[in-house]
Parts: structure tokens; C-alpha cells; sequence
């Protein structure tokens, strides 16, 4: 939370940073990416959680010297230096999340992955949650205090970094679990040569490949990467421009962006067991369908926030945390294996992280440009508001592409949608009783 994008958008904003520079802001953490293509060889050569720990270091790294070019702020080199360092940190970040999705599956069993994740992410979503209101408190005080805003900002950031280094405790412990129960199931060599079709195989498995460029190799892989072009592409076109829009045009402090990112944060722990027990019940696929209408729908609160009200800020936090929460379940069970090597495991996910990251990365940079001419001609209100508008329908322009999407059998969204809303209708008449 306290070296979050919001935070790194706030911070740009304190150094002077145009359009562009919150669109480069959005568009390193895509592009870091590229990275999971090497990702299977990395994790083949070295054990999972290994990667992770480094990866931390990196993370870390990047991010305190971003925080120090902020503060010293050296003539003419400022932004530069501290697009640098947030770029460095990403790269971190990206090698983290890569192996973590592959260290996430060989810590616990088929059986249980999905309440697995949601566990995980409830209480993800909790720490948050309170870490996030403190802060947000904590720094709307120190600035009204006089401290500059990129100092106050920066020292958010370096604060985040040495939480961060709490992670070590629960890294070497998922690590010791994870090598548990690979000693109770045959090696990884005898899985993979076992291995039975999955969607985006469906002749079995293929023949390994010893390469650090990970390729689509089937017409099913091929599909799942033009969805996360598609979605990829609409998800980038407006990250990090609302926080940007609500700083620099609404006149929202940086501290109740905070506030509001951890509200979505917490959103995550109304959802998360929900999420991840519907998932093991009636699989992936419906159920991402169901969090990508919310997540399709979130420039619609922005839009009312920049033309009716800023409160409307607050409930597409609140619903963009719940489904951001499904979203990353449910993915992570459609697209993770829970069994071979872990080079295997994340194979398909390393396919849609890639694709989604190339589009993502791309996208920031146009609607930076169209922001910078709109805004020039008609003003900050019409380029924001044509900037959201176009988002809402690359958005929902994604939606034929999800449906082609290969994954596990399982229920589709409209009949999970039912059984949800008929236990929720179940449970309030008894509690009306």
C-alpha cells in the first residue's frame, strides 16, 4: 500500500510530471512482463521460492532509489532517475509474482488451491486494508504540517520498502511447506510424463522445450493470448490516469487516494472466500466472467466521479476490489496447473501475462498522447472524460474473446450468478424470519 502505484502516481504528480509521465508510471509494470517469458527455464534451472527471494531484494531496491531521486531531486535528471528506480522495482515485482504463482501451487494440493488462494488473499486484503487507513491518515497529517509533498511522499514509499522486509518470515515458510509435500508425489520428471491434456494441450503434453522465450505452441494457447491482447490493452488504456485525474483535476489529496486504494484492498476480504470456495465448487471460467462485468464496468464510476461527484470514487473502489479479487482467483485457477514441475505449472499463465503485459504497456502511452492533445484543445474535463468513455468500450469489446477463452470444464457465469443470488435471497428471508 505505501509503495503503491497510487502512491508512485501521487509522488509523479509532486515532481511536476505531465501525461506522459504517469502514463510511463502505468505502462513499466506491463512491460516488465516480458520477463515471465523466461520464467519456465528460470524456475526449471532454480527452486521457486529461491527466485522469489531475490526478486524481493530487486523490488526493494528499485523502489528506495525511485524514493531518493524524489527526495534529493537532482537537476534535470529527477524524473529520469525516478522512472529508473520505479523500473527497477517492477522488474523485481514481475520476477516475484511469476514465481510466487508457481510457489503458490506447490504449497498446497488440487483439492484446495482455490480456498487456498482466497485465504491468501483475504488476508492480503485485511493487512491492507489497515495499513493502508493509517497511512493515508498519517500522511494527509504530515503534509498539512508543512513537509513537502514529494519528501512526504517519498518517505511513504522508503516506510512500504521496510515493512516489505517482513516477507521473509512467511517466503522461507512457504518454501518448506512447498518442499513438504513435493516429497509425498512422484518427481517432476514422472508427472510431466504422465501428464494428461488441459485446455490449452488438448493432445497431451508437448514435447519440452529448453528455452528462455516462452512461444504459443497450439491454437487453444494462441486463443487465450488474442484475449489478453484484447483485455490487456483496455485495462492499460486508463491505469493510473484516475488517480492522476482525481489529484491534478479533482483536488482529491494524495492521502485519501491512499485511503481509497485501501478500501479496495479490503474489498478483497468481502469476496475472497466467496470467490475461492465457488471456484472449487463450480470451477474458473464462470466465475471470471462474473468479476470481468464488474471490472469491465469501473471507467463508468469514474466518469460519474469527474462529472456528478467525487464520492462516486468510493463505490468503484469498493466493487473494483471485490472483483479485482475474483479476478486474480479465478485466474489463477483456470490458468495455473496444480501438478508437474513448476515450470509447467505456470505455463499458460506465463502466456497470458505476457500477451496482457505487451498490450498493457502499449496502451498508457497512446491515451497519454490523446490525453496531451484533448486536453491542449478542449481542456482537462473532456480529455478525461473521452479518455474513460473509450476505455468503457475496449472494455466490454473484450468480452467475445473471454468466451473463446480454453479453460477447465466448469459452470458458466450466468448459472453461478443464479445459485449466488438465490442463497443470498435464502439467507436474508431467514434472517428476516
Amino acid at each position: 500500500m505505501l509503495a503503491s502505484g497510487a502512491m508512485f502516481a501521487g509522488l509523479a504528480v509532486a515532481l511536476g510530471g505531465g501525461h506522459f509521465t504517469i502514463a510511463a508510471l502505468a505502462a513499466l509494470p506491463y512491460g516488465a512482463r516480458l520477463l515471465h517469458l523466461a520464467m519456465p527455464e528460470l524456475l526449471r534451472r532454480h527452486e521457486a521460492g529461491r527466485v522469489a527471494s531475490v526478486a524481493t531484494w530487486l523490488e526493494r531496491g528499485g523502489y528506495l532509489l525511485a524514493a531518493l531521486f524524489a527526495i534529493v531531486r537532482p537537476q534535470g535528471l529527477t524524473l529520469a532517475g525516478f522512472l529508473v528506480g520505479f523500473g527497477i522495482g517492477v522488474v523485481g515485482q514481475q520476477l516475484y509474482d511469476g514465481s510466487m504463482a508457481s510457489l503458490h501451487s506447490e504449497a498446497t494440493t488440487p483439492e484446495s488451491y482455490g480456498s487456498y488462494i482466497a485465504i491468501k488473499s483475504r488476508w492480503a486484503s485485511a493487512a491492507g486494508l489497515t495499513l493502508g487507513i493509517l497511512a493515508s491518515i498519517a500522511l494527509d497529517a504530515t503534509e498539512r504540517l508543512g513537509v513537502p509533498a514529494h519528501v512526504a511522499r517519498s518517505m511513504a514509499i522508503a516506510g512500504g520498502v521496510g515493512i516489505h522486509l517482513l516477507i521473509a518470515l512467511p517466503l522461507a515458510r512457504l518454501r518448506t511447506r512447498a518442499r513438504r509435500i513435493a516429497a509425498g508425489f512422484p518427481s517432476p520428471s514422472s508427472c510431466l510424463s504422465l501428464s494428461l491434456p488441459t485446455p490449452t494441450t488438448p493432445n497431451g503434453a508437448l514435447t519440452p522445450q529448453r528455452s528462455w522465450v516462452v512461444l504459443p505452441r497450439t491454437p487453444e494457447q494462441w486463443r487465450l493470448v488474442r484475449f489478453a491482447l484484447a483485455w490487456g490493452f483496455a485495462i492499460g488504456f486508463s491505469t493510473r490516469q484516475g488517480e492522476a485525474m482525481a489529484i491534478a483535476h479533482l483536488g482529491v489529496s494524495v492521502g485519501t487516494i491512499m485511503f481509497l486504494s485501501a478500501v479496495a484492498v479490503g474489498g478483497g476480504v468481502l469476496g475472497a472466500k466467496s470467490w475461492g470456495e465457488l471456484g472449487d465448487r463450480f470451477g474458473g471460467k464462470g466465475l471470471m466472467s462474473v468479476a470481468f462485468a464488474g471490472l469491465a464496468l469501473d471507467p463508468v464510476w469514474w466518469l460519474a466521479a469527474l462529472f456528478l461527484h467525487p464520492a462516486f470514487l468510493f463505490i468503484g473502489y469498493v466493487l473494483y476490489g471485490i472483483c479485482n479479487s475474483g479476478w486474480n482467483i479465478t485466474v489463477s485457477m483456470t490458468m495455473v496447473r496444480t501438478a508437474g514441475a513448476g515450470a509447467e505449472r505456470i505455463r499458460a499463465f506465463v502466456v497470458y501475462s505476457v500477451a496482457f503485459g505487451l498490450a498493457a504497456g502499449v496502451a498508457p502511452m497512446v491515451s497519454g498522447a490523446l490525453l496531451e492533445v484533448v486536453d491542449a484543445r478542449w481542456g482537462a474535463t473532456a480529455a478525461y472524460g473521452a479518455l474513460f468513455s473509450i476505455a468503457l468500450a475496449l472494455r466490454l469489446s473484450a468480452y467475445p474473446w473471454l468466451r473463446r477463452v480454453p479453460a477447465p470444464r466448469a459452470e458458466r457465469g450466468g448459472y453461478v450468478s443464479a445459485v449466488v443470488l438465490r442463497a443470498v435471497r435464502l439467507k436474508v428471508r431467514r434472517k428476516a424470519a
